[in-house]
């Protein structure tokens, strides 16, 4: 049987413990948080570089924009100016129609040939804008250099 004494002696390492069990929660917690951020610092990519990337697709990609020969060389960097659509660009990248404003968007500017496209979720809500040195055939076979402006809506 325990004395009072004892008992008090009982009483207060159960709370001992029980202090120290949350405090040592506590830590690990913050230290899995503070681990968790570093990794996300780490690796963060800045939008408009991850944008930079997803545009590549226009000039350098015969499914989209790019000018293919009768001998099927694709000429990355010269734009196919009858690929240069709506329905070329709705080929080439489309978002989802219901939630695709979240995602991002492109509007293609032509700037010599003043020809403008956009993609099914573009709202001229311009995040960014990106310049690409480009070079364009049109119909008739003749090749002009150009200047791409890419306006970039990354979400709304």
């Amino acid at each position: 049987m325990l004395t009072k004494k004892g008992q008090f002696d009982v009483a207060r390492k159960t709370i001992y413990w029980m202090i120290v069990g949350v405090m040592i929660t506590l830590i690990v917690l913050a230290f899995a948080f503070i681990f968790g951020g570093y990794k996300s610092k780490l690796t963060y990519v800045p939008g408009e570089i991850r944008a930079e990337y997803i545009t590549l697709r226009f000039v350098n990609n015969e499914e989209c924009f790019a000018w293919q020969d009768a001998s099927g060389i694709i000429h990355a960097g010269v734009i196919d100016i009858s690929k240069f659509t709506d329905e070329q660009m709705n080929k080439c990248y489309f978002t989802n129609p219901k939630q695709g404003y979240e995602e991002f968007n492109f509007g293609l500017t032509l700037e010599n040939e003043k020809k403008s496209i956009k993609t099914n979720n573009y709202y001229h809500k311009d995040d960014y804008t990106l310049f690409k040195e480009i070079v364009v055939r049109d119909d008739k076979g003749l090749i002009k250099k150009d200047r791409l402006i890419i306006y970039v809506q990354e979400n709304i």
